[in-house]
């Protein structure tokens, strides 16, 4: 963000200056909703939700640096005075968006917002290394796809700024839309539509008209990039307000000709890490390129950001060479060997077709221990709904065609994958846990130099905490592989 008169943060934000002092007249260097990465010259926005409360915090917020904090006026008289100046609203949210709204009505830039059931961050993050070749662009950082992490987003945005990249996520009807509002994006991009979130969006067409709300703010003449053939692509060509582009495996504007895989390190069969393969393909036909990344799913979702660079007018030369930069972001399908055991960590996030996708992907992978074994770890893809037991049956059967000589299962509805597993024959042991914590112990006892570990399952299961513990674990307790 670029410094901000403090009498425009309280002017735009529609807030009340309450102080000992007049309103000074000072440049703020950042607005935060979190008084750890507070700095000086700053602006604390105290957010409350279900499981924090930021007004507890504004005194924390002084002492760190900031100038003034966002507060809600009916919590005003709990608030110590030692922790003001205060800038009082009615809902800071609210006001964080009016504030996110003025910087993108006041800024001349391209605005690119993606959704999907998966591959949203990996798309953002593609679309962002590519464009960065011709233009200076901001990024949503990490996952930040909700009212927060949006209007934070385009807060991020500069004069400088050519193109801001956006992602919007969902769990309930109107939050996408809410989102297209304030952000009145250029392009849009839709990656998949796949059972997700279903508590809130109820089916499939539920998530297909929650995912079409992305079209609500994209003006008229604005591109929209869709994959070919995606559930409810009708109702999503009817939302388009202007060019309405697809990409594919062999169809569509932005067509996949050719995928291969291919290996990139000279030491790839000793130690395979993130960066030891990737993926050579063609787009119709004719344009060739390398992504340094696994997952071949991870092509289609290069095949969505070439589709938007294009439509900038990139040339294929300058996508070509920004292609080869492009990384997976944390927690997705990041691949690292330890001692002779392969880890393989997914475990950002889970659905049907994520899990789908990262199972097909690790039964892919080859790695130089003549021991070799599969391990999955596996948790509940949660918000899935009355369709929980169906839908963790069916990874269930898929999951026995893997050869795995041990599942383990963390969560509640996760055990379902694991009893379909046998009953669809599978040899492998199967054992269940209720939390990662408690599963961690029995990891440490069961895996073994040769293993490669699948770990895949919903945000609040914890698996990243296990991946983490076992590398550690395993760089004091395995014998280095020869």
């Amino acid at each position: 963000m670029e410094p901000l008169e403090l009498e425009s943060i309280v002017r735009h934000s529609r807030g009340r200056w309450v102080a000992t002092s007049p309103l000074p007249a000072l440049s703020v260097a950042e607005l935060s909703t979190d008084t750890r990465a507070l700095g000086n010259q700053s602006v604390f926005v105290a957010l409350s939700g279900p499981n924090f409360d930021g007004h507890a915090f504004v005194s924390e917020a002084r002492h760190r640096g900031a100038v003034a904090s966002i507060v809600q006026s009916r919590r005003l008289s709990e608030l110590p005075p030692s922790g003001g100046p205060y800038i009082v609203v009615d809902e800071p949210l609210e006001a964080l968006e009016r504030l996110a709204r003025w910087n993108r009505e006041r800024l001349s830039l391209s605005v690119i917002a993606v959704t999907g059931s998966v591959g949203k961050t990996s798309v953002k993050e593609f679309i962002s290394t590519i464009l960065g070749g011709a233009h200076s662009v901001k990024s949503a950082p990490k996952s930040f796809n909700n009212r927060i992490g949006v209007a934070m987003s385009i807060l991020s945005a500069h004069p400088g700024t050519e193109v801001l990249v956006l992602e919007m996520g969902t769990s309930s009807p109107g939050e996408i839309s809410h989102l297209s509002n304030l952000a009145r994006p250029h392009r849009v991009v839709i990656t998949e539509i796949a059972p997700a979130h279903l508590d809130g969006l109820g089916d499939l067409d539920g998530i297909v008209k929650a995912k079409a709300e992305i079209f609500d703010g994209l003006g008229d003449g604005g591109s929209a990039f869709v994959r070919h053939g995606v559930h409810g692509f009708d109702l999503l060509a009817a939302k388009a307000r202007g060019p309405l582009l697809t990409f594919g495996w062999n169809k569509g504007d932005i067509a996949v000709t050719d995928c291969q895989r291919v290996m990139l390190g000279q030491d790839a069969h000793d130690s395979l890490v993130s960066a030891d393969y990737g993926y050579h393909f063609t787009i119709n036909g004719s344009e060739n390129f390398l992504l340094p990344v696994p997952g071949r799913h991870n092509v289609l979702n290069a095949a969505a950001a070439i589709g938007v660079a294009r439509d900038l007018g990139m040339s294929w030369e300058l996508i070509r060479s920004q292609i080869a930069s492009c990384r997976l972001p944390p927690l997705r399908f990041q691949v690292t060997e330890q001692n002779g055991l392969v880890l393989v960590d997914d475990s950002y996030n889970a659905n049907p077709a994520s899990m789908e996708a990262a199972i097909r992907e690790w039964e892919s992978i080859e790695w130089g221990v003549e021991t070799s074994s599969r391990v999955a770890v596996l948790g509940d893809m949660l918000e899935m709904g009355p369709e929980s037991l169906r839908l963790h049956t069916e990874i269930g059967k898929r999951l026995h065609r893997s050869g795995a000589r041990l599942v383990v299962t963390v969560g509640n509805d996760s055990r379902w994958i694991g009893e379909a597993c046998l009953n669809e024959g599978a040899h492998a042991e199967t054992v269940h846990f209720a939390s990662a914590s408690e599963a961690l112990p029995f990891l440490k006892r069961s895996l073994r130099s040769g293993d490669c570990v699948l770990f895949k399952g919903s945000r609040r299961i914890g698996l990243d905490s296990c991946v983490k513990a076992v590398r550690e674990w395993a760089c004091q307790n395995l014998a280095k592989s020869t």
